[in-house]
């Protein structure tokens, strides 16, 4: 026959399972917020199709770093970029913050970047309404580096011609965004070559509509962050230029004929945290199909 506990022992037996409730859900908070806020550098491949014509630049290989806002993530990056093995590296925008004046970090980085393999950058809004601008660019032009601001440049792999195209950002217009944005199908076309592949760095990906009308091949983006909250079974919150629920945030997109690969980033701009929205590095071969 079994006797109920005293009183005063099942108090204490139910404060000790509480107690033990609040650990078990204190633990599982931490490792949630852990997990959400991971810092990791996560390597995002894409395996594109070449326009037709271009099949001896099949395995071509073009990393991608963007929205770098001084993060110091230098050594993590570099072994990545080295693992990746590309053949260029392209930049699209947003390496330091408006407000940063110290601007060694940015540039020891793609000074880095530039030892691995030949680098085309095209600045952002942060570069764009930062003043310290001017002295970024001759940092990455000493680094070997090559800035595009609404011009192009070419190399050759496998016997065909890459043409790489660098637009700058919206904000870099004194006429204002809206004439800005009303112009970049007509600049893309003046710097695209017949018989090339064609390749944009342009910062939004908010541009969907004139990257497809500007013929583009292709098109690298950052800017959005990666929608800088991805929460699990939902997917981005919220992304500058497209607001709530974002649509281009991360990956790559088809525009018509054009492929349009957004980056999530390596840093931060804002004071909110990423959250489930680990830094990026993309790396993109283009195939013959």
């Amino acid at each position: 026959m079994s006797h109920p506990l005293p009183a005063r022992r099942r108090l204490v037996l139910l404060a000790a399972v509480l107690a033990a409730l609040a650990l078990a859900a204190g633990a599982a908070l931490c490792a949630g917020a852990v997990w959400a806020l991971q810092s990791n550098l996560a390597v995002t491949t894409y395996e594109l199709p070449l326009p037709e014509g271009l099949g001896e630049l099949d395995g071509l290989k073009i990393a991608q770093i963007s929205d770098v806002h001084s993060a110091d993530i230098q050594g993590e990056l570099q072994t990545a970029l080295r693992e990746a093995d590309p053949d260029l590296i392209v930049f699209t925008g947003d390496l330091v913050n408006r407000e940063d004046r110290d601007l060694s970090c940015a540039l020891s980085l793609a000074a880095m970047a530039a030892q691995i393999a030949p680098v085309y950058y095209a600045p952002g809004n942060h570069e764009a309404d930062n003043p310290c601008y001017p002295e970024l660019r001759e940092g990455l032009e000493e680094a070997e580096v090559t800035v595009l601001e609404d011009q192009s440049a070419q190399l050759r792999y496998g016997g065909e011609l890459v043409n790489v195209i660098g637009l700058l950002d919206l904000n870099f217009s004194p006429a204002g965004r809206e004439q800005a944005r009303e112009q970049i199908v007509g600049k893309v076309k003046r710097l695209s070559t017949d018989g090339a592949l064609n390749m944009v760095l342009s910062h939004r990906p908010s541009l969907m509509e004139e990257y497809a009308d500007s013929g583009a091949d292709l098109v690298f983006s950052g800017h959005a962050h990666g929608g800088q909250v991805r929460m699990p079974l939902i997917g981005p919150l919220f992304a500058p230029d497209e607001g709530v629920f974002p649509r281009y945030t991360a990956g790559a997109y088809q525009a018509g004929e054009t492929w349009v690969v957004v980056s999530r980033g390596l840093g931060n701009g804002t004071p909110f945290p990423r959250l489930w929205n680990a830094p990026e590095l993309v790396v993109v071969t283009m195939r013959a199909s």
